[in-house]
């Protein structure tokens, strides 16, 4: 069903704008009809608590682009209805089941639920988030269906480089972390996938 973006409510403190302006780029190049199906097809997975509210556990990348270009509604795909369930043992289930990330854009946390943003514009950018995306579009790492994998890796990023804000540093630290990703330090980490040696010629 349809929701209004400004009635979902984020499970997470932060995102990665470079990845979102990505996704802005790329759903303002759809026609009308192509952005309809594009979105009919990902629709955002939920889950429902007992106010009411749908919870996004994610795609949050994907609602916030949405925002950006104006557009108000998106699909939703109900992943569980725990309307039933006070709201204690519904958050004892969102954290068991790895559906809220409570660590906000410096590292830090895990925070209170209760704080966390009301709807997708109160999201705040993690820089290394945005490094850990670049990187895996890079091939540094693989996509994996693990939970806020990229945040894992933005912070095993995070305390290993030092990142200037400008548009070159940013290339910088993606530089850094693209080698990172290939050592053996990383290899706890989701989709990590080390350099293969070249077959012989």
């Amino acid at each position: 069903m349809k929701r209004s973006i400004y009635d979902l409510r984020p499970t997470q403190f932060a995102l990665g704008m470079k990845e979102v302006e990505a996704k802005v780029k790329k759903l303002k190049n759809f026609t009308e009809k192509e952005l309809h199906d594009y979105l009919h097809h990902h629709p955002v997975p939920v889950v429902l608590c007992k106010d009411g509210n749908a919870h996004v556990i994610d795609h949050h990348h994907l609602v916030r682009a949405c925002w950006e270009i104006g557009v108000e509604h998106v699909h939703t795909d109900i992943i569980e209805d725990l309307s039933a369930h006070p709201h204690i043992s519904f958050w004892e289930k969102m954290k068991r089941s790895n559906w809220v990330h409570l660590f906000d854009q410096f590292g830090n946390g895990p925070h209170p639920h209760a704080v966390l943003p009301l709807d997708i514009r109160g999201l705040a950018d993690d820089v290394f988030r945005s490094v850990a995306w670049a990187v895996r579009e890079a091939g540094g790492f693989e996509k994996t269906a693990e939970p806020f994998a990229e945040f894992k890796w933005a912070d095993f990023f995070r305390k290993r480089i030092t990142l200037e804000r400008t548009t070159n540093g940013f290339d910088a630290a993606v530089e850094k972390a693209l080698a990172l990703s290939q050592d053996p330090s990383a290899q706890h980490l989701p989709g990590y996938k080390p350099n293969r040696p070249k077959p012989a010629e």
